[in-house]
């Protein structure tokens, strides 16, 4: 989530005590993203992500997270200028926002961007404190999408742990400039050939093989990145 940030111009944990009469209007469309160049990847979304974007693991505190890239140097390139998206997978966490989920240790906090309180919006509670229909929809959506993250950490934490991905300090240069990929985790496609017959039935079984080598796979989309540079 940390990693989508940038998107918050001023994010803050929702309470309801605080923001009883917070009404909220939603976003048009998603100009919010113009600056974002890495988005945090949910487990069930891995695959059809790497169909367009570069799709890689991170390192960070001692998290295993996989991730897209969607930008460079401040721009995000899979946005149009009238903020509609280039392709068909958007990242799942964009379409929850303004709210969002911040985990810290094991704890969850509901966040969302100031900016998107008006008066023309809708109420996240009535008179009584209760939670509405819509903020109800928003809370469900914004639950399964903490377990979607939970199930990404606890399959990249398992890869990394069995050897299945290795540290990687990757350049990247693009007719957008270069980029330098740090604590990047990549798959470890020569441990992969080596496997027994036994291990990899079970890393198959998982699903995980076929992440990996589609993760592997997904750097050629760096090519993308000199096609939108002449849109």
């Amino acid at each position: 989530m940390k990693a989508i940030m940038k998107a918050f111009n001023r994010a803050v944990a929702l309470d309801s005590s605080i923001h009883r009469n917070l009404k909220v209007k939603m976003p048009e469309n998603y100009s919010f993203m113009k600056n974002v160049e890495i988005v945090p990847l949910t487990y069930s979304e891995i695959l059809s992500a790497t169909m367009y974007y570069p799709v890689m693991f991170g390192l960070q505190e001692g998290v295993v997270f996989p991730f897209a890239v969607t930008g460079i140097n401040g721009k995000n390139i899979f946005l149009k200028e009238n903020g509609e998206w280039k392709v068909d997978t958007v990242p799942n966490v964009c379409k929850h926002y303004p709210f969002g989920v911040f985990k810290e240790v094991d704890e969850y906090t509901i966040i969302f961007d100031e900016i998107y309180a008006s008066e023309d919006g809708q109420r996240l509670f009535d008179d009584e404190g209760n939670e509405t229909e819509f903020f109800f929809t928003i809370k469900q959506g914004l639950t399964e999408l903490a377990r979607d993250f939970h199930d990404a950490e606890e399959c990249s934490k398992e890869l990394f742990e069995g050897g299945y991905l290795k540290p990687l300090n990757l350049e990247v240069d693009t007719k957008l400039g270069k980029m330098q990929f740090h604590n990047t985790l990549m798959a470890n496609i020569e441990y992969l050939s080596n496997l027994q017959p036994e291990k990899l039935y079970t890393v198959n079984s998982k699903g995980y093989l076929l992440i990996l080598h589609a993760h592997y796979l997904s750097l050629r989309n760096f090519k993308l990145f000199d096609i939108f540079a002449e849109f």
